[in-house]
């Protein structure tokens, strides 16, 4: 047996999960919480043909880019895989792996990924947090998964700061919402499974009250005690499904249905299941690189698929004759509709139905944007997506993504369908952690 031996390795480089990279005996060998360049004594807890995977036992020549976490459970919590690694390096790393990404699965020259957009502040930058939620020998704890396990990394024994990447306000009604139901847990009160938190521009945070599966939980009491908490202006509660399968169903507890947030002059209802990017100060910097890559003029027509609550496709409304939004999420679609109202805007036109799906079909009838931008999940776009991109014989594709692998993937597949990419601008939309956002510009090579 392999697994348990101890060897040497040394990191040249980290993946897309933030483990160091190394090699024995031909082998990759995959180890969290190292950094490249350094040499480490350690433990294989797993061994395939081709890669293992194993457990730092000693930094034997620790990296000149390592350093101290300021979170006490950074190394068990699995969210922040980099806090051991200064940011500055943080930032090469990740272009490095947009550049391998882009290279090796994109087909494409890697010099077309400028260096990644940092931020001057990469902390509290979070504008939604979902906590776990406890209850252990009368007190109520809440905390985040171990890494690859379902173990609870307790983060509460900070009052003041219980999540480091979390905006200050939500931390602070975090631990005002676990006192509460600390307080009242002596009288048998239901407590949700999960509480999930965001936080509009404008100061008002939504409280989610994530139930478990098939429990009658009453959360009624507990929603009427966060309303009185300075800033939640939203109570919501979330049933998940029985058969974890579809879509769970949404509940006003107390307060509004919705909060706002603010990007450039735009204004945005959020509804509780809809997607919102985490970080507002970086989505900013996103949004407008999407926008310049677009290079609108005015009279240009624009699809936006998965098109979320609105935003790309609101900010581009400005500077269009008309957008087109697809999104599948009933609410988000309504939330965008109810956006381009509050914003005053008259050209957008918003369609509900799957993407690879929808879009074809008005392709297939006569449409002919002048600029697509794709926005998919981080498992990327549908091949019938791709496919109905390249056949409306759009100028210009300007896709953004939150995953490197499935960006290349589609970028080469663009490429085969006569879409050649001319820049990729990696923004670091999540420091501390893996995770990489991207926008690409493709431009069309029969029609530029």
């Amino acid at each position: 047996m392999l697994e348990g031996r101890e060897i040497k390795v040394e990191i040249n480089d980290i993946n897309h999960d933030g483990e160091g990279v190394g090699r024995d005996d031909g082998r990759v060998v995959f180890v969290p919480g190292t950094v490249p360049g350094e040499l480490v004594s350690v433990r294989l807890t797993e061994v395939r043909n081709n890669y293992a995977r194993g457990i730092p036992l000693e930094i034997i020549s620790p990296s000149r880019n390592r350093q101290a976490p300021l979170c006490s459970v950074a190394s068990k919590c699995g969210g922040c895989r980099l806090q051991h690694i200064t940011y500055e390096e943080q930032l090469r790393l990740k272009t490095g792996l947009v550049r391998q990404n882009i290279t090796r699965i994109g087909g494409a020259d890697g010099s077309l990924v400028k260096p990644i957009i940092g931020m001057a502040d990469p902390w509290h930058y979070r504008n939604n947090v979902r906590f776990k939620v406890r209850r252990r020998n009368g007190r109520v704890l809440l905390g985040f998964y171990e890494q690859e396990s379902h173990r609870l990394a307790i983060i509460d024994g900070n009052e003041e700061e219980p999540c480091l990447l979390a905006h200050r306000e939500l931390n602070e009604v975090a631990m005002s919402a676990r006192r509460l139901m600390e307080e009242n847990s002596g009288r048998h009160q239901d407590i949700p499974e999960e509480i999930q938190l965001r936080r509009g521009s404008s100061g008002e945070i939504m409280v989610i009250l994530i139930a478990e599966p098939g429990k009658n939980s009453s959360l009624i009491s507990l929603a009427e005690g966060l309303i009185s908490i300075p800033g939640v202006i939203s109570v919501i509660e979330y049933k998940r499904p029985a058969d974890k399968k579809g879509y769970g169903r949404y509940k006003r507890l107390a307060g509004t249905e919705f909060i706002v947030d603010e990007i450039n002059g735009l204004k945005f209802k959020i509804s509780a299941g809809s997607f919102y990017q985490v970080n507002p100060v970086q989505t900013a910097v996103l949004y407008q690189i999407a926008l310049d890559y677009c290079n609108l003029q005015g009279q240009e027509e624009l699809a936006d698929a998965y098109c979320g609550v609105g935003t790309i496709t609101l900010y581009a409304a400005r500077k269009s004759a008309m957008v087109r939004g697809y999104e599948v999420v009933t609410g988000a679609v309504q939330d965008a509709r109810v956006n381009a109202e509050l914003n005053g805007i008259k050209n957008a036109s918003f369609y509900e139905g799957p993407a690879e799906k929808v879009l074809p079909q008005h392709i297939a009838k006569g449409f002919k944007p002048s600029v697509i931008v794709l926005d998919p999940p981080r498992s990327g776009c549908r091949p019938k997506v791709l496919e109905a991109a390249a056949n409306s014989g759009a100028r210009r594709i300007v896709y953004i993504s939150c995953d490197p692998a499935t960006l290349a993937r589609d970028v080469r597949r663009l490429s085969e369908l006569g879409y050649e990419p001319l820049e990729v601008q990696p923004v670091d939309m999540f420091p501390h952690t893996a995770h990489v956002e991207c926008v690409v510009l493709m431009t069309n090579v029969n029609n530029k």
